[in-house]
């Protein structure tokens, strides 16, 4: 997985790969916006056709983080590990280590 830390290239780059956004991050008082490439041939075959419904988790689980929502996060995850041919099972279970209190209700 290739990370870009620029929107106006990852959405130059997302018409012929999967780009998906991750999470701003602050650098030095400057706040970047991070996307990571998922290499095509990671993507099993049969999730292709369901691309664009797991995107929308993904994005959900994004908008979750922004906005603090633990539980949420919590509940996307179970769905999302796994998908994107495991490039993206770390972010997910580290973005989660942030709301432990909300473990439970996985």
């Amino acid at each position: 997985m290739d990370i870009i830390f620029s929107r106006t290239v990852a959405e130059e780059i997302a018409e012929k790969y999967v780009v998906l956004e991750l999470e701003p991050h602050d650098v030095g008082g400057q706040i970047l916006e991070t996307f990571c490439v998922v290499p095509g041939d990671r993507i099993p075959v049969e999730e292709l056709v369901k691309l664009d419904h797991w995107k929308k988790l993904h994005n959900e689980f994004v908008q979750a983080n922004k906005d603090k929502n633990g539980k949420l996060c919590w509940d996307l995850r179970q769905y999302l590990k796994g998908h994107w041919g495991g490039e993206l099972d770390e972010y997910y279970d580290i973005v989660c280590s942030r709301y432990p209190d909300q473990e439970l209700s996985e």
